[in-house]
C-alpha cells in the first residue's frame, strides 16, 4: 500500500492528502489514433490522428486509449486505494503510459461497466500489476460485475474464472481475481476498497443494459461511459430535479453529429448534461472526429451561453397589429441595455396571439424578479394595443436538429410551432410529466418530416413544459398536423396525468439584429469539457479533479 502523499502549500503548511480521478483512457473502442488514418492516410491527412503521434502522452490529449477511470481514493486515515473502472483492450498501454507517470503501485479493486471488448479484454494483463507468484499464491483482486457480465467473461476467460485445477492440469501464472456480483439497481450500492458505489443502469442499445456508477461522499461523481438512453429512474436519481446535483458528470459521447444506436453522440450528450444539470461535466469515449483543443474552445463558449429564456404572450385588442409588432421591436432594442442576448417576435397564423421571446444571461432569482418588474413596467406602453395574458422564464433542457447542432436556428419569415403542456395544480408529479414530455419531444421530432430543429423548455415558476419546433415551410407543418393522430402520438405518454395542452403555429416576424436567432438547448451553469488527460499547469499532472474528501 502506498503511503499518503503530503503536499506543501505555498505558505509552508502541509496539505492533507487528497483523492484524485485519473483518466487513463477517454477514447472509443477502436481508440485514437484510428489505425486506418495512419496506414491508409487521406489527402489531406486526418489532423487529429496525425497530431496524436507527434507529442509525448502527457502533452497529447488527442491520444486516447479505451475509456477507463482510475480512482485514487484516499481514506480518512490517509491510506490510498486504487480502484479501476474497466480494463479494456489498451490496458497494458495505459499501465505503461499512466501508472508509471502517476506512480500507481497496484490496483486494489476493479469495477466493470459491462463485458464488451473495450471494457474487459485487458483482464489477462491484470497479472502485470499483481505481485509475482509462479504458483498464483497471492491475494486475488476483487472485481465487481453483474451476473450477465460474469456469464460472458466465463466464456471469454475460463482460466480466470476457474477455481480449481483439473487432474493433470499444469499450474500457469494467471491473474488472480475475486469475482463479486452486483445488481444493476440504483437502490443496491456496494463498497469497493472502502468507497461506496451506486450502480446506474442505462441502455447501451435498446437490447442491452450497461452500468454507470455514482460515487463520492462529500463530492458526488457519476461515471457513465457507454449509453444510448437514460432510464428514467437513473436520470431522476442523478439529476438536479431529482434532488441531488452532481459535482461532476462524466458522460459518453461518440461522434460529433447525428445519433448512434448504442452510444450518445455530441448532441445527445449535451442534452443529457442540460437535463441532469451537474456543476461540471466531462465528455469521454470520443472518436478521432474530436480535437481536444478546438472542441474545448467550442464547449467553453457553449458553457458561457448560460441563459434564461423568457416568453411574453399577448392577445391584441386592435385589428391592425403591425403597430403592436413595431412597439415590441422597440421593446427588443430597449432590452439589449438590460442584458438581453437576442430576441424575436412570433405572430400566430391561426389565432389572435403575439409572442415576444428573449434570451438573457443567467441571474439570481432576486435579480430576475427585478428584471421582470422592469419589463412589465415598460410593456405598459402596449396596454392600449394588447393584453398580456402570460409571461414566464424557462430553461431549455433538450434539443434536436437535423444538422446535428445542439441549437434551433431560425430567421425572419420562418415557421415555428409551440406546444404547451400545463400540469394541473393538484398534481405534484412535475418530474414525471417532464420525462413524458421529453419522450414526446424526442419521438415526435424524428417523425416530423420538414421539422429542422426543436427545443424542449421547462418553466422556472409554473409546472409547464413547452415544445418548440422550426419548420422548412408552413406546408410541412400543416402536413404533419393533418396526418398525425393526437391520440396515438401524445396521449399514451400522458396517461394518468392531468395536463392542459395547447398548440399553435407562428411566423417569425422579427429577429434582433436582422440575423438568425438561436434557441439553444445548451444552457448550463458551469464549464464543460471534452477531455483526454487534462494537464494541470501547476504540476504538469493530468488529473482531472482532486477531492479533499471524495
Amino acid at each position: 500500500m502506498a503511503a499518503a502523499t503530503v503536499k506543501v502549500a505555498g505558505n509552508g503548511i502541509a496539505e492533507p492528502p487528497r483523492s484524485a480521478l485519473i483518466f487513463v483512457g477517454t477514447g472509443c473502442s477502436s481508440a485514437v489514433p484510428n489505425a486506418m488514418c495512419l496506414i491508409q492516410p487521406t489527402d489531406p491527412p486526418c489532423r487529429v490522428c496525425s497530431q496524436s503521434l507527434s507529442l509525448p502522452p502527457e502533452q497529447n490529449p488527442n491520444y486516447r486509449c479505451n475509456t477507463s477511470l482510475l480512482i485514487d481514493y484516499c481514506s480518512a486515515e490517509g491510506k490510498h486505494k486504487y480502484i479501476l473502472i474497466d480494463v479494456g483492450k489498451t490496458f497494458r498501454e495505459q499501465v505503461l503510459r499512466w501508472f508509471t507517470f502517476h506512480k500507481i503501485p497496484q490496483v486494489d479493486s476493479i469495477i466493470l461497466t459491462h463485458e464488451h471488448a473495450d471494457a474487459v479484454l485487458g483482464l489477462d494483463d491484470i497479472r502485470t500489476v499483481q505481485p509475482f507468484s509462479p504458483t498464483n499464491d497471492i491475494d486475488p483482486t476483487p472485481i465487481y460485475l453483474t451476473q450477465d457480465a460474469m456469464n460472458s467473461i466465463a466464456v471469454k476467460f475460463p482460466y480466470l474464472v476457474q477455481k480449481n485445477l483439473k487432474p493433470g492440469q499444469e499450474i500457469r501464472r494467471v491473474a488472480q481475481l475475486d469475482w463479486k456480483i452486483i445488481e444493476n439497481d440504483c437502490t443496491k450500492p456496494f463498497v469497493a476498497s472502502g468507497l461506496e458505489f451506486v450502480p446506474l443502469p442505462v441502455m447501451h442499445g435498446e437490447d442491452y443494459i450497461c452500468l454507470g456508477f455514482l460515487f463520492g461522499e462529500r463530492y458526488k461523481v457519476a461515471y457513465i461511459s457507454d449509453i444510448s438512453r437514460f432510464l428514467p429512474t437513473t436520470e431522476s436519481y442523478i439529476s438536479k430535479d431529482g434532488g441531488q446535483q452532481l459535482d461532476l458528470l462524466i458522460l459518453d459521447t461518440l461522434y460529433k453529429k447525428g445519433s448512434h444506436n448504442t452510444h450518445f453522440c455530441f448532441p445527445q450528450s449535451l442534452d443529457g448534461v442540460k437535463r441532469i444539470c451537474p456543476k461540471r461535466a466531462l465528455l469521454i469515449g470520443m472518436t478521432h472526429e474530436f480535437d481536444h483543443h478546438s472542441d474545448n474552445e467550442f464547449l467553453e463558449d457553449w458553457s458561457k451561453r448560460n441563459l434564461d429564456i423568457s416568453f411574453f404572450v399577448f392577445r391584441p385588442t386592435v385589428v391592425y397589429v403591425d403597430d403592436l409588432v413595431d412597439a415590441l421591436r422597440q421593446f427588443s432594442l430597449y432590452t439589449e441595455s438590460l442584458g438581453c442576448v437576442h430576441s424575436s417576435i412570433f405572430r400566430s397564423i391561426h389565432g389572435n396571439m403575439i409572442i415576444w421571446y428573449g434570451a438573457w444571461m443567467k441571474r439570481t432569482l432576486e435579480n430576475k424578479q427585478l428584471l421582470s418588474s422592469t419589463l412589465l413596467s415598460v410593456l405598459a406602453n402596449v396596454a392600449s394595443m394588447a393584453i398580456l395574458i402570460d409571461h414566464s422564464f424557462f430553461d431549455a433542457y433538450a434539443g434536436e436538429s437535423r444538422d446535428g447542432s445542439p441549437a434551433a436556428k431560425f430567421f425572419t419569415g420562418d415557421i415555428v410551432s409551440l406546444s404547451s403542456a400545463t400540469i394541473s395544480a393538484d398534481q405534484a408529479n412535475e418530474t414525471g410529466v417532464s420525462y413524458a414530455c421529453l419522450q414526446i419531444f424526442k419521438d415526435r421530432f424524428h417523425k416530423m418530416d420538414g421539422a429542422t430543429a426543436g427545443v424542449c423548455f421547462k418553466s422556472q415558476s409554473t409546472p409547464r413544459i413547452v415544445g418548440f419546433f422550426v419548420w422548412k415551410s408552413l406546408q410541412f407543418c400543416y402536413t404533419y398536423i393533418l396526418t398525425s393522430d393526437y391520440r396515438k402520438t401524445i396521449l399514451p405518454y400522458l396517461d394518468g396525468f392531468a395536463v392542459d395542452i395547447k398548440y399553435d403555429v407562428f411566423r417569425v416576424v422579427y429577429v434582433s439584429g436582422d440575423t438568425d436567432s438561436v434557441l439553444n438547448a445548451q444552457f448550463c451553469p458551469q464549464q464543460h469539457t471534452v477531455l483526454e488527460n487534462e494537464v494541470d499547469k501547476k504540476e504538469a499532472y493530468p488529473v482531472v479533479q482532486e477531492f479533499k474528501d471524495l
